[in-house]
């Protein structure tokens, strides 16, 4: 897109710094005493009519009408009004009419060359055929001294003498010198058929004095304005052009001189609001007058405006480029249009961007709406000059921009800022200006940047614009007017929708121009956002007394804050580290935690020697759990002792000082806050201002982003791999307090590693790789030593916690990747407890005690497993007869007689075979002596011995022995099935026993215990039910044939059932009888 520089052409003058704007805003007084004396204080530009009309004038709809009416009324066409009233809703074009009116008037053919596209050269008149009135109300007297008295000065006096000279004004000077309004005859004589153009320019004020001057002055005022138009409608030849603001555009933004002026006419003070309201008075009656008889004529349109100032200001304006950037322009609106104003996306503002180029269309509303709302702006004149400075600042610095926009004004010129602020009364906002946009004295401030420039070079744009400096001028300007109403006035302040409409361009998009204003709330000091506008203001924000209290935080304060927020940010509740914060030294880390251990190092920490903190724990002080090492290094530390890292060490200071000055002023601002906070009164602030919700949300934004920034920069995790050597993983997390989700990533990250083993760790490959590391140099291993070496070789992975090893030990021994042993004594041929695939770990077996692991093969070699496996059952018959031909034996001389017989079974086994003896009540056990006779005080019998564990000291005694000692009662009756012949008995109605309770069977079962009942995909399943009902067995009716259809009886499956006091009328007993 080519910018304003390549497509427009300013005037020389303009370049050179000789443009007088003035030149164009003339008034109607010394156009005619230029006339009528060939003299006039005026440039030539409007005394010499060609160049009026060939330099000066844009031909506007409104112009070409109001010339064509005029001068047709005097050429006596009685079709077209006779009274016109000129009305602009901005302060251009109606002067400009009545001084081409009157060159036309006075020299009518002469001019038909240069107003052919301004006016029908047909309807011009013939020179000095037209008498031409041209009167200034705000410059005719309203009496005048004559000796002693003052004589009434009237306004149809002097359109007498305008007309006819002395000698007209002495025939009718007895009603020329009345404050009465003369009559018909008087504009008779005065008009004589003559051609005349009368213009009246601005009436209010001469309105106002006539009243202030003589009681019902605006009366007479109004009587003649009404005897006037009517003898003007019905006369060829006279037409009349006047101007008339309403009471509130004459007085409401120049009272004081409205004031000053009526004391002179009265001779004595008149205040404003009297001044006020003799004005409006005085305007009422007149404007009746003229809105009943005039025709109102706008010369100049909005939309013509900005033309007028490109044709004012430019040589060439290329159109082409008008119609590219408006297709731009609008491309970009409607990919933005959720954030823009209705009008930014309406098809209405492709033809506004051609008409205004090279001006945008906010500026040209801005000056039109806003500024030239300002009392002593100067409507046209004032706009010329700002537009003018704008235009020569642009083409000096050579910007390169697609449009001018508000923002382009630079208030970096002395003579910018004296003409903006100067005419809005908005000197007061100066300081506002240096500190917060940038101006002509922001050098003189602390650090001699302001605060959008230190935004821009914090979040520089991505094409060079200074988006904040723009964004914020563009605020700025827009407090200058209404600021008296502040926000209850409809031109104070500017909306989000506005301002992003107002400074967006094709490549500075309405989305950053958002992200600048919200950062107003953050930075700016006289710069806020209330009630849905953006303003400036001469209050200071909480934001400059924030940077006050600032400077005064000191380095100290904010380390300790720092490492405040790093604890906060990662707590001591961790379960899988033990966790030292500030970390330094090596001696900061203690040993001997048996756990792992989170060194979280210190921020104000320059260098850190990561090989050093692992292998040592303080001077010549080797670390033995070395393993359990881990630390969290922020970006802020340059890393020493890893080889990869310190390659790079001579480029890190650069980037740590960013990182330094980034968080450090996130944490002097947290300070800040909270002093304030603490107390406002101290600072000169309210704290009910503090209590705004705008502050608590920035309060607490500007906290989290120092936990955010906290946590952004503990980046590095590094640690002991199992590769051997010393590593760094990156941990990426917006942390948070207690960190929670910080923690939760690093494990994460430790366990795709497989650097952490958790209760998940137990697949097929994590146990086989964790057997090359437990058997790397022997086939077996005692648990301690394995305990030992997660904690202290480097190349092993980290235990979650020591339940995760019993885990992977027990599942280890299911998947018959090892096995599990307990030796008696050192030398003992086979351990006393072996636990292999088959037997699996018992869940009562404490592994902290002293067992060790055995390769599967090593087992086997020492041929403590592979033999052929005795008989369960055959077991326990061999354990029974053994205790009852030789009386009550120890468990280790029931364990030796079944070596003599079966040489391979192991201790395990007979465990088994002895408790469930016991528990069938087929055996006793107590703890004593063999040949004792006094009752043990427990015994362990039947079902009372469902949770009964052998101990190597028990002895095992038959029921009869025990009944011939009185221990136990002599037995009662029932029926007990046991062993697999229990199995051939029970399993083959099992499906059917809900059925025959259903049919009447009655017996409690005082214990069913089905043992090893084998499945169809691998494992076994058991089923225990102890003092069952009759009706709860017919409630179990469907779980026995499911268990029938899913499982069958293996090798080693066993049935105990008791009934006690059977009745052969049972239907159940009369089924085991059967099956006997």
């Amino acid at each position: 897109m080519r910018p304003v520089l390549d497509t427009c052409q300013p005037k020389p003058e303009l370049l050179a710094g000789t443009f007088n704007p003035e030149v164009f805003t003339a008034s109607l007084s010394p156009i005619m005493d230029y006339y009528r004396k060939g003299t006039g204080a005026i440039d030539s530009i409007y005394t010499n009519a060609e160049l009026f009309f060939s330099e000066a004038t844009y031909p506007t709809q409104g112009l070409r009408q109001a010339l064509t009416e005029i001068f047709s009324r005097l050429a006596g066409d009685m079709s077209v009004p006779a009274i016109h009233r000129l009305e602009t809703a901005f302060g251009g074009g109606k002067t400009h009419t009545l001084i081409a009116c009157a060159h036309l008037a006075y020299r009518g053919t002469e001019l038909r060359d240069v107003v052919q596209d301004i006016c029908n050269p047909q309807l011009l008149p013939e020179p000095g055929s037209v008498a031409v009135v041209g009167i200034a109300g705000d410059e005719i007297p309203v009496h005048r001294p004559m000796g002693e008295d003052l004589v009434p000065y009237t306004l149809w006096g002097e359109i007498a003498y305008q007309v006819g000279g002395e000698s007209l004004y002495r025939e009718v000077e007895a009603e020329a010198s009345s404050h009465a309004a003369p009559g018909k005859p008087f504009l008779d004589k005065v008009f004589q058929n003559r051609k005349v153009l009368i213009m009246l320019d601005e009436l209010a004020q001469y309105a106002a004095r006539l009243e202030a001057a003589r009681p019902d002055g605006a009366g007479q005022l109004a009587a003649f304005l009404m005897l006037l138009h009517g003898y003007a409608r019905n006369h060829k030849g006279i037409a009349i052009v006047l101007t008339l603001a309403s009471a509130a555009d004459a007085f409401a933004k120049q009272t004081e001189r409205l004031a000053k002026l009526l004391s002179q006419v009265k001779g004595q003070d008149v205040s404003e609001d009297d001044a006020i309201s003799i004005g409006e008075q005085a305007v009422k009656g007149v404007a009746s007058v003229v809105a009943r008889d005039a025709v109102q004529i706008t010369p100049v349109h909005a939309a013509e405006i900005s033309a007028l100032f490109a044709k004012r200001l430019f040589v060439v304006v290329d159109r082409e480029a008008a119609m590219e950037a408006a297709e731009k322009y609008l491309a970009m609106y409607r990919r933005n249009a959720s954030l823009l104003p209705e009008e930014a996306i309406n098809e209405q503002i492709k033809t506004r961007i051609i008409a205004t180029y090279p001006f945008h269309p906010t500026l040209v509303d801005f000056l039109n709406q806003k500024l030239a709302a300002a009392e002593n702006f100067q409507g046209t004149r004032g706009v010329l000059r700002v537009l003018a400075l704008a235009v020569r600042s642009l083409w000096q610095k050579k910007q390169a921009i697609p449009m001018i926009h508000t923002c382009h004004l630079d208030l970096r010129s002395d003579r910018v800022v004296n003409e903006i602020l100067g005419r809005t009364g908005s000197s007061d906002l100066m300081y506002a200006l240096n500190t917060d946009v940038g101006s002509v004295d922001t050098g003189t401030l602390e650090g001699g940047r302001s605060n959008a420039e230190l935004a821009d070079a914090r979040n520089p744009h991505p094409e060079g614009y200074p988006l904040y400096e723009y964004t914020w001028k563009t605020v700025f300007l827009h407090s200058l007017v209404g600021r008296e109403e502040g926000l209850n006035s409809r031109i104070f302040g500017i909306t989000e929708s506005d301002a992003l409409f107002s400074v967006a361009l094709p490549g500075l998009t309405p989305p950053q121009v958002r992200m600048a204003l919200e950062e107003i709330n953050e930075s700016a000091f006289y710069l806020r956002y209330e009630q849905g506008r953006y303003f400036a203001s001469d209050e200071p924000t909480i934001n400059s007394v924030l940077a006050r209290i600032r400077r005064t935080v000191t380095a100290d304060q904010i380390q300790e804050l720092l490492k405040t927020t790093a604890r906060k940010m990662i707590a001591n509740n961790s379960s899988l580290f033990h966790i030292e914060h500030d970390v330094a030294l090596p001696e900061h880390l203690p040993d001997g935690k048996n756990r792992p251990l989170l060194g979280v190092v210190s921020l104000s920490l320059e260098t850190l020697d990561v090989k050093a903190m692992i292998t040592t724990k303080g001077e010549n002080k080797p670390r033995e759990q070395q393993n359990l090492i881990f630390l969290l290094i922020p970006e802020t530390v340059a890393v020493q002792g890893v080889h990869a890292q310190d390659a790079a060490f001579d480029g890190h200071l650069a980037k740590v000082y960013a990182i330094r000055q980034n968080i450090e002023g996130i944490a002097r601002q947290v300070l800040a806050m909270k002093r304030l906070v603490k107390n406002p009164q101290n600072f000169g602030v309210n704290p009910r201002r503090l209590e705004e919700p705008e502050f608590r949300r920035r309060y607490s934004e500007r906290e989290n982003s120092l936990q955010t920034a906290v946590a952004g920069i503990y980046t590095k995790l590094y640690y002991p791999s199992t590769k051997g050597y010393v590593i760094s993983k990156e941990i990426k997390t917006a942390g948070g307090e207690g960190g929670t989700p910080f923690m939760e990533m690093i494990r994460q990250a430790l366990i795709r590693d497989k650097e952490l083993l958790t209760v998940g760790s137990t697949t097929k490959e994590d146990l086989l790789n964790l057997s090359k590391l437990f058997f790397e140099f022997n086939d077996t291993i005692t648990l301690e030593n394995i305990r030992r070496n997660f904690w202290c070789v480097r190349r092993w992975p980290v235990l979650e916690n020591l339940g995760v090893l019993e885990q992977v030990i027990r599942a280890g021994v299911q998947e018959g990747i090892w096995c599990l042993y307990r030796m008696d004594e050192e030398n003992a041929v086979k351990p006393r407890e072996l636990y292999d695939q088959d037997s699996g770990i018992p869940m009562d077996i404490a592994l902290s005690e002293p067992y060790s692991l055995i390769t599967v093969q090593g087992a086997k070699q020492r041929g403590w497993i592979g033999g052929e496996k005795v008989d369960p059952h055959q077991l326990r018959q061999e354990v029974t007869y053994s205790i009852e031909r030789r009386g009550p034996l120890v468990f280790r001389e029931v364990a030796a007689k079944v070596a003599e017989q079966n040489s391979d079974c192991p201790v395990k086994d007979v465990e088994d075979a002895v408790v469930t003896l016991v528990r069938m009540g087929q055996l006793v056990a107590y703890q004593g002596t063999p040949e004792q006779s006094e009752k043990p005080d427990r015994l362990h019998y039947g079902p009372l011995a469902a949770l009964y564990t052998p101990h190597p000291d028990d002895v095992f005694i038959t029921p009869a022995q025990a009944r011939e000692r009185g221990w136990v009662d002599a037995a009662s009756n029932r029926i007990v099935l046991s062993g697999k012949e229990g199995a051939e008995k029970l399993l083959p109605f099992l499906k059917r026993l809900g059925s025959i309770y259903n049919r009447g069977a009655k017996s409690t079962i005082s214990e069913m215990d089905l043992v090893d009942l084998e499945l169809p995909g691998g494992g076994t399943v058991r089923l225990q039910l102890r003092d069952v009902s009759p009706d709860s067995m017919k409630a179990l009716g469907e779980l026995f044939e499911t268990l029938d259809a899913v499982a069958e009886k293996g090798p080693q499956t066993d049935v105990f059932l008791e009934i006690n006091d059977p009745d052969d009328q049972c239907l159940l007993i009369q089924e085991l009888n059967i099956n006997k």
